[in-house]
This record gives C-alpha cells, structure tokens and sequence, in this order.
C-alpha cells in the first residue's frame, strides 16, 4: 500500500461509511492532520499512510459520519464554509440537484448570450463550473422564478455545530471558501475575497489559527493555480488539499495535496480504486466523460473572460 489521503463528500450510508472505515483500519495508520504534515516535511519516506478528509460540510457528516469516527477514535479533517453555515443557505450544486436540464440550459444561455445548441449536449453542471459565482447564482434566481421552485431546505451543518465540534478535538477543521466558487474563474479581488475571508471568518468563530484549506472542485490548473497557493501562503496556510487522484509523497507541494475520493461501491471497488490511484481516471473515462477535457471545451465555447 501506498500513502494516501482519502476524501468523503455526502454520505448517506452510514454502514457503507462504517465498512470502508474499517477496511482503511485494516491496511493503513490513519493518522490526524498534524501526522500528515510532518510525513510531507520529513526525508523518510511514511509507509502505509492515511488521512481521511471531508468536503463542505454537509449536515451528513453529523448523522452518518461523526458518529462513526467518534465510535473508532479515527482522526479527519472537514473543509467548511462559515458563511454558507452562519447564513444557513445551500452551496449552488446542493440547490441546482434534480433541477430540469432543459430549463437550466435555457437560463444559462440567456444570462451569459451562449446559444443553446452550443452547450444543449453538456451536462449543466459543468457548463456551471465554467462561470464565476455571481453568474452562477443569477442563473439559480432566474431558473427559480422561472419555474416559481423555492430554495431548498437547509442541508449543511450549523456553525454551533462546527464550533461543537472543533472543541472536542477528534476532527480538524480546515476552511473551503465562503460561496464555493470555481477559484480560476473569479478576478483577483473576488478569488481573495473568498479565500481570505473563509479563513477570517472560520478563526473569529472557532477562536484560533486556522491552518488548512481544500480548493472548491480541486483540479489543479483547471480550477485553481499559483494565484491561490500564493493567496495561501501569504495567509501561512500549512497544508492545501486539491482533487488531484493520486497517493501522496514528500515530493507533493504541500499547498496542492493529492486526494483520492471515495463515494460509493463495494470493498473490492475501492480496493481496486486505492491500487490503481492517478491510473483510475483513465479507466473511469471509458465510461464517464472526462470533466477537465468537457469544460475545456465549453470555455472554448463560451469565450469566458477570467481575469486570472
């Protein structure tokens, strides 16, 4: 086995959660963040490393995922946004889930001029993620009046909750930005804004340092660059994670942290996924459509100007 650190999202399975857990038990040292980094500081090379990780801060990492790790004394880290749990509103892909493709495609086009028969054949999704966040949430507006669909519930933790948390200690907490906004796509002062601030806000509200961060989606190049790691450091940020799908080493850049992401499938799955690493993607790609290549075509498409 090979170092790794692993990433959770939303999961409603607490069993399925429970076994993958104890299948990491059984082949890696799962170790806190604070291991982790002092693995990526040091010459010798960790054997047989975890880390596990979770995004965003869905209200299913208190019902499905806590409880299990309190149960096994396994340490985590989850990546948060503290104005999305202050405000007690949704992230834009929790409210645009199960939305009409027909009718998002129709609002996207006519938010941004982009002719629908230009970007029908995509999924909505990804032509998203090639918008900065203030167009993304007027298509949201727009696609709610439009169709007269309310906002969804609430489905993230309360900041009591993240606070709760972080004083007990188990579980590291590591800011994700305030809106989750695709990083390359937004100007330098918006980029900052949602950088800087989601570390300010998180350390008025947990009383100390905050220390790590995960960049929103986390394909390097593509979703973030030198313009966020230079953001981080200049904020003294110890360890920055992406989505990047490989097992990790000292050689890594410690402000640009591999994961590899598990949401889903039977043991023998997953065994199959961990051994496999940055390889696995070209074997997904048979069957599901590669995002970085897809969004590189609707940028194409769209004419986005970033300002980067």
């Amino acid at each position: 086995m090979r170092n790794v650190v692993i990433n959770f999202h939303m999961i409603t399975d607490s069993s399925w959660f429970e076994n993958v857990l104890c299948y990491l038990k059984s082949k890696y040292e799962l170790v806190d963040i604070k291991t982790l980094e002092e693995t990526l500081s040091s010459k010798e090379k960790g054997k047989n490393i975890c880390h596990m990780t979770v995004d965003d801060g869905d209200h299913t990492f208190i019902a499905n995922i806590y409880p299990i790790l309190l149960k096994h004394q396994v340490p985590a880290t989850i990546f948060v946004s503290p104005k999305i749990s202050v405000s007690k509103e949704n992230f834009w892909f929790q409210e645009i889930r199960f939305y009409d493709k027909t009718i998002m495609i129709e609002c996207i086009s006519e938010e941004t001029n982009i002719p629908i028969k230009q970007i029908e054949c995509y999924d909505f999704s990804f032509v998203l993620k090639c918008l900065n966040i203030r167009t993304i949430k007027n298509i949201i507006t727009l696609y709610q009046k439009r169709t007269q669909t309310p906002p969804k519930p609430f489905q993230n933790m309360t900041i009591e909750e993240i606070v709760e948390i972080d004083r007990k200690g188990l579980v590291t907490i590591g800011a994700h930005t305030l809106n989750h906004p695709v990083l390359k796509n937004e100007d330098n002062n918006t980029c900052n804004h949602e950088i800087v601030n989601s570390i300010r806000l998180l350390e008025d509200y947990l009383g100390h340092k905050i220390k790590h961060f995960a960049y929103p989606n986390g394909i390097p190049q593509l979703d973030f660059t030198e313009r966020e790691i230079n953001i981080l450091k200049a904020e003294d940020i110890t360890l920055a994670f992406s989505t990047e799908p490989k097992h990790f080493s000292s050689r890594n850049n410690r402000l640009s942290v591999p994961r590899i992401g598990l949401s889903g499938g039977s043991i023998n799955f997953i065994r199959g996924k961990l051994f496999m690493g940055r390889h696995w993607e070209t074997i997904k790609h048979f069957r599901y459509p590669d995002e970085a290549l897809t969004r590189k075509k609707i940028y194409e498409i769209a004419k986005v100007q970033l300002t980067i």
